[in-house]
Parts: C-alpha cells; sequence; structure tokens
C-alpha cells in the first residue's frame, strides 16, 4: 500500500513538472508571456492590445502601424488621433486627468513641460534606439538630463525664391550677407519686381534667424537666462530686431499693406510669379506646385551680417512618448524602438511625408529643400523661439505679433517691442 501511494505521488510530481515546462514563464506583468512549442524552443506571445494617440490622422500612420503588427503579430494597436494642436492637447490632458491615457502619446512643445512636470512620461534616456536620435531633437524633449521623448523627424523653414525672378535682375547666387540680401531686394524693387511677402503674423522667419545668429550664437543659453531673469529680450532681440526693421521696414520692403493677406494668398501669389519671395517651410510645396507646376524655386537660409552666419527657422516634430503609468510598457517601448529602426522610419516617412532626421538616415526630401535639408536640418542651423522658450510661448509669440504690426503701421519704436515683451514676459511668470 505505501508503495503504491509512494509510486502514485511520483507520477502526480512528474505530470506536474510536464505541464510546468509547458507552460512556461507565465505572465510577465506586461501582457507577454512565452512559452516552448514542439520542443522546437518558438515562442508563443500573449495577445496585446496597445494604445496610440497621435496628431497624425489614421492614413498617414497606417503604413508604419502595419509594418508594426506584421513585425508583432501578438500585438494589436488601437489607434486614436486628434488634430493639432489645441484639440489633440486637450483630448491628451482629459485621458491623463481621468487616468485612460494611452500608452503611447505624442509630446510636442506645446505640452512638454506639463507632461514631463506631471510625470506621465516614462524616461527614455537610457533606451538602445535613443542613440538614433540627434542631439538637436533630443533638446526639445530633455529635462535635467533625462529624455522623456523620441523623434525621428523634423521640418526646416526658411525663404523661398523664384529662380527665374532673380535670374530677371541678373542674380544667380544666393546672398551670402544681410546686406547682399537687402540689396537683392532693392534691385528687385527698382525693376518693379515685388520683393518680398511678410504679413506681420507670426515671428518671421527671418527675426528668428537673426536673433540665432546674432545672439545665441554668442550665447548659447541665452533662451534660459531670459527666463531665469539674467537676461531681457532687450539684451537679446534689440539688434536683430534693428537690423530686421532698418533693411525690411524703413526701406519699404516690407509694409503695412502686406498685414491683411492670408497665408494661402502669400502662397499663390508666390507659386504664379507675383512676388520673388516667401518665408514657409515644407508644408507650403504642394500647394505652390499646385498652383504652378513649372516653377523653379528653392529654399535659402536667412544670411547673416557675415559670411556663414546664414540660420534657418526649424525645429524637431512631436516626439513619441510612453505613459509611464502605462501596463503594457514593453509592448509601448517596441513601438518607438520600431520607429527607429530602418524599416519603421521608411514607412513613417511613407505615411506622414516628414523629415527623417534620425542619425544615419538620409531622408527623401523636395529638390527646393535639399540644401536646407543637409546644410539647416542635420547641421542644426535652426531656430525656433516658440520651442526654445520653455513656457508661456503662445503669450509671448502674440505680444510680438502686436508689436511688429504696430511698428509696420507707424505706431511705436523698436524699444516698445522689446520692452513689451518684457512686460508681458513678467506678468506671465507672477501667474
Amino acid at each position: 500500500m505505501r508503495k503504491t501511494s509512494y509510486m502514485l505521488l511520483v507520477a502526480m510530481m512528474a505530470v506536474t513538472l510536464m505541464l510546468s515546462a509547458c507552460g512556461g514563464n507565465g505572465n510577465n506583468g506586461n501582457g507577454n508571456q512565452t512559452g516552448a512549442a514542439d520542443g522546437e524552443g518558438a515562442a508563443s506571445e500573449q495577445k496585446v492590445k496597445l494604445s496610440l494617440l497621435s496628431w497624425n490622422n489614421e492614413t498617414e500612420m497606417k503604413p508604419v502601424i502595419d509594418g508594426f503588427t506584421k513585425k508583432y503579430p501578438n500585438i494589436t494597436i488601437d489607434f486614436q488621433t486628434a488634430p493639432p494642436v489645441k484639440d489633440y492637447i486637450a483630448k491628451l490632458q482629459t485621458m491623463l486627468l481621468s487616468n485612460s491615457a494611452t500608452d503611447v502619446f505624442i509630446m510636442a512643445a506645446e505640452n512638454r513641460n506639463e507632461l514631463i512636470d506631471g510625470g506621465y512620461a516614462l524616461d527614455l534616456t537610457d533606451q538602445p534606439f535613443m542613440s538614433q536620435m540627434t542631439e538637436a531633437s533630443k533638446g526639445m524633449f530633455t529635462r535635467d538630463g533625462k529624455t522623456y521623448a523620441f523623434s525621428q523627424a523634423g521640418w526646416v523653414g526658411g525663404i523661398y525664391y523664384n529662380k527665374d525672378l532673380f535670374a530677371k535682375v541678373g542674380v544667380t547666387e544666393e546672398p551670402k550677407t544681410w546686406q547682399e540680401f537687402i540689396d537683392l531686394c532693392l534691385k528687385l524693387k527698382e525693376a518693379g519686381i515685388m520683393p518680398l511677402y511678410d504679413n506681420a503674423g507670426d515671428i518671421s522667419t527671418i527675426q528668428g534667424a537673426l536673433v540665432a545668429s546674432m545672439t545665441l550664437s554668442k550665447d548659447p543659453e541665452y533662451d534660459a537666462k531670459l527666463f531665469t531673469g539674467e537676461k531681457t529680450f532687450a539684451d537679446g532681440w534689440s539688434e536683430p530686431l534693428k537690423l530686421w526693421k532698418e533693411g525690411l521696414v524703413d526701406n519699404g520692403i516690407i509694409d503695412s499693406g502686406m498685414i491683411g493677406l492670408t497665408g494661402d494668398q502669400i502662397v499663390n501669389e508666390f507659386a504664379v510669379g507675383n512676388v520673388a519671395m516667401i518665408q514657409g517651410g515644407p508644408w507650403n510645396i504642394p500647394a505652390i506646385e499646385k498652383a504652378n507646376p513649372e516653377l523653379q524655386f528653392s529654399m535659402m537660409a536667412v544670411p547673416g551680417v557675415e559670411p556663414g552666419q546664414e540660420y534657418y527657422s526649424g525645429a524637431p516634430n512631436v516626439g513619441f512618448a510612453v505613459n509611464s503609468k502605462s501596463k503594457n510598457q514593453e509592448a509601448a517601448l517596441k513601438f518607438v524602438e520600431y520607429l527607429s529602426t530602418p524599416e519603421g522610419l521608411e514607412l513613417f516617412e511613407k505615411g506622414t511625408g516628414q523629415i527623417i532626421t534620425v542619425n544615419g538616415y538620409e531622408s527623401k526630401v523636395h529638390p527646393a529643400l535639399e540644401k536646407a535639408y543637409k546644410e539647416g536640418l542635420l547641421a542644426g542651423k535652426f531656430y525656433l523661439p516658440m520651442v526654445s522658450w520653455p513656457r508661456h510661448q503662445e503669450a509671448l509669440r502674440n505680444q510680438m505679433v502686436v508689436s511688429v504690426q504696430d511698428l509696420l503701421v507707424g505706431k511705436g519704436s523698436m524699444g516698445d517691442v522689446t520692452k513689451a515683451l518684457d512686460q508681458k514676459l513678467k506678468e506671465m511668470e507672477s501667474k
């Protein structure tokens, strides 16, 4: 009897061990489960539903989502979208406050402070795929040495110019200095050609580039010091704005009559050959080519006072962040990692048309943007105040627009512009 009981116990233990071996390691807490099949070591993973909130629409994200789910068939994507910028940020904020935020979401310049300060985004600094991200891109998503989002794309803006109109005044090369640029504008004006349109509806590419070449090139920490009280707008913007006003406003190259122009009107006027230059970015190209497929045009940087001091406008595109409270962090990290791979980058570029900026990847850009892409975006020679300013971007931008438009209609002085900006910053900081 004892022998029979003993043998039964041994048999039961053997069955238990067999079942344990077939069962594998169990749930790892991240929704993944692996195990051996038929003794061949093949892995079968538990199904995971990964949620993603993007401001790219479903059509734009479909190629990269399809590629990812093909590589990881156990993971399905619950895709959600909201248009940028206001609607997206409002939707994400609502989700975060109700503890229903997606596993992966977009981090932008407009919401990075809230996401980082609130502890909503996972620290990605030590993830291997972060080595693919350029240092210029990391700056936008980094706080105290830690980076909280992965950005694989960017945009670059500058001055679009009509090559045929340049040729009409004997110009075949882009101006290398600010004075050469102003001389070109005056030459075009004398020939009866409208040199440049600027409706003063935003901080212009030209103004930002002059601040970069005249202020940031000497003090890269200027913007940070601006928000700690060590520097003022008068310190860093007075000379660039003076150069801008004396060159463009005082010479009648831009005037108050342009304030009423819409962005679409400006682009169309350029496309049909009524103006030699406009400020813009990659998003303008489809409209330009639709209006005039034969137009010969390109993009140049804003020249500095001396040769070699030219700058473009531009910024990293939004980054993909992982929800710090996600129950599917392993799968979420796999998705962000996939975005850094050659396959993922190619599919993201195909779907969104964005310019890829990661190390070692050459993006396919429009011929008009090739120089701006290589010498501006990849070289880090770009600046956008609203990205560099850590907070109060909209309030400061609106104040700048009001003050510059006042200048164009002959109201106020240069000193009034920087004084108003310093006052606005002080007011916002005291709230």
